[in-house]
């Protein structure tokens, strides 16, 4: 979760022209390490792809129970911890419906 100085901080830099919409997003996931993406419009997709693809975020696919993640690269433990998690939640949520 990004805290209100470090969003402000962005807005500001935004309305200033200092910063593109697209690198707003990318900062926004820099700033909160990992975010759990479920679905993201298009544009914001490809700011993050493209970043991922110049080093400044990390990209894991969905996998099975897994959601996907974007990450800043010095926190891939915690993107892999994230979405550890998730599964885990998930997987005892269907348990709890089934009865078990």
């Amino acid at each position: 979760m990004i805290n209100q100085n470090d969003l402000e901080h962005l807005q500001d830099l935004l309305q200033r022209g200092e910063i593109t919409a697209a690198q707003a997003n990318v900062e926004m996931v820099r700033m909160e390490r990992v975010r759990v993406v479920y679905s993201a419009p298009r544009d914001i997709r490809a700011a993050l792809n493209a970043a991922v693809k110049t080093g400044e975020l990390g990209h894991k696919k969905k996998d099975g129970r897994k959601p996907e993640v974007y990450y800043h690269p010095s926190f891939e433990h915690m993107a892999n911890e994230e979405r550890g998690r998730i599964e885990l939640e998930s997987i005892q949520a269907i348990a709890a419906i089934l009865g078990h």
